[in-house]
């Protein structure tokens, strides 16, 4: 694969690295929200000099790793109630 074709991927893609309020807003939460998951370690920032911005991976494990738990939730509920039956 050609470099072009790589650089070209990724651009079209858009960017690999987020500002907080964008990273917010992808979520859709707050600022401070997500500053609250910065701080507990929930996701891991990117620091550059005095910047702090998010890689859009990072949005990606934290919302899959959500959803996982939020399913086996779900399913433990799910057992719950066919066993209270």
């Amino acid at each position: 694969m050609r470099t072009q074709d790589v650089s070209q991927r990724v651009s079209t893609a858009g960017p690999l690295l987020l500002e907080r309020s964008e990273a917010a807003e992808s979520l859709r939460i707050s600022i401070r929200k997500l500053d609250q998951l910065l701080q507990v370690g929930e996701i891991t920032p990117v620091r550059i000099g005095s910047r702090v911005l998010v890689a859009w991976s990072e949005l990606l494990r934290f919302v899959e790793k959500k959803s996982s738990v939020a399913s086996a939730v779900n399913a433990g509920a799910e057992c719950a109630a066919a066993v209270a039956q």
